[in-house]
């Protein structure tokens, strides 16, 4: 009980977003420092340059939420990404110790996907898959068919 406790105490709550009519505000003396002065002034560039400003600022929300969502989706695409290829990754082909790589066909070179050649370390001759495995010389057969 107590650990459930000090997790509870611990654990702060979320921050709360500003409301709207706070965002609103901000906005307004944002473009009301930049323009200071300004709005009184006659001239048709003077005029021009406030609307600018206080375009760019209330739009400015907006750009960035687009902004993120296409961040949002290209991560989401590069995730994707990763996992397909992850999916299609080959998967090393394993072997027990004791048996010689060479006696086992590349998996692979049976789907004509093999670029290692003569670097590879398991068999390219289709051959050797229908041949028997050698047999173990240091164990006798014979005391293996008792045991069973």
């Amino acid at each position: 009980l107590r650990c459930i406790e000090l997790t509870r105490v611990n654990t702060m709550p979320p921050k709360q977003q500003p409301s709207k009519k706070a965002e609103a505000k901000k906005k307004e003396k944002i473009i009301e420092d930049k323009t200071f002065g300004m709005k009184n002034k006659k001239g048709a560039q003077n005029q021009k340059y406030v609307q600018q400003i206080q375009n760019q600022i209330r739009s400015n929300n907006a750009r960035m939420d687009l902004l993120k969502a296409a961040e949002a989706k290209k991560k989401k695409e590069m995730d994707d990404l990763r996992d397909v290829t992850k999916l299609i990754k080959p998967v090393e082909q394993k072997v027990q110790r004791d048996v010689d790589p060479k006696s086992v066909v590349c998996a692979f070179f049976k789907q004509g996907m093999c670029h290692k050649g003569a670097k590879c370390k398991f068999s390219h001759d289709l051959a050797v898959e229908q041949k028997t495995l050698k047999k173990n010389l240091y164990v006798d057969s014979r005391d293996l068919g008792k045991e069973d």
